[in-house]
This record gives C-alpha cells, sequence and structure tokens, in this order.
C-alpha cells in the first residue's frame, strides 16, 4: 500500500509516488492539477457562475448608476439603530466602524469620537 497524501491545490487524495512539482503554483500537486484538469474545471465554474446578460441598451453609464445606487443603500443602510426607552441612537461611523451613541435632537457628538469624520444628517422624524 502507498501513502496517501490530500492535495494543497484542489484538496483530492492521491498516492504521495504521483505528486509533482508545478512550476506555475510552487508546490507539489496531484496529476490532476498538474494536468491542468482543476483550472479547466475552474475556469468552467467561473463561466456559469457569472452575472445574466443584462437587458439592450445597458452602457457604462447604467453600470456605474447601479453601482453608486448600490453604495448608497449599503452606507444608508444599518447605520443608525434606536437604541429603545432613550432619545439617542447608536450610530456605526462609515470612516472607522466605531460604534457610539449619538443624541438626535441636539446633534451631538457633531462627529466621530475616534476619527473626526463628520456625521451625516439625520431625519429624526424616521426615528421616532
Amino acid at each position: 500500500m502507498s501513502v496517501k497524501a490530500k492535495c494543497r491545490n484542489c484538496g483530492k487524495e492521491s498516492p504521495a509516488e504521483q505528486f509533482k512539482l508545478h512550476y506555475k503554483m510552487r508546490q507539489m500537486v496531484c496529476p490532476t492539477c498538474f494536468s491542468g484538469k482543476t483550472e479547466k474545471l475552474q475556469q468552467e465554474a467561473k463561466e456559469k457562475a457569472q452575472a445574466p446578460p443584462k437587458p439592450a441598451g445597458w452602457d457604462m453609464d447604467d453600470a456605474y448608476l447601479e453601482k453608486v445606487s448600490s453604495m448608497r443603500k449599503k452606507e444608508e443602510k444599518d447605520q443608525f439603530e434606536r437604541i429603545p426607552g432613550t432619545d439617542y441612537v447608536k450610530y456605526s461611523c462609515i470612516n472607522c466602524k466605531y460604534q457610539f451613541r449619538y443624541d438626535v435632537f441636539r446633534k451631538k457628538p457633531r462627529t466621530c469620537p475616534y476619527c473626526n469624520t463628520d456625521i451625516p444628517r439625520l431625519r429624526t422624524f424616521s426615528m421616532l
């Protein structure tokens, strides 16, 4: 019986005698990785996982606008969390991710205590 080893590239087990040094990966790999079959399978998986085709008339401006709108939604989402029973909200800084208590009515502190970044304006009626 031969000793079996696990390939670090693909994770499959094969006999240790069949492992070879791959010049691009600079490590010992199994015969399937050495022949390039693993790379082909990975490329096929990437092609299948690609996004669905965009509608007719889709251009770079539309892609940019979609990216900006998703970033804006991400920024607005979960920055402010209401603290029950108080007039305060918990704010997570956009720049440094530091979380601190923010008074909505007095608008204090005006900047992040950790990185001194301005806090965006908050509609107070949305937090009530």
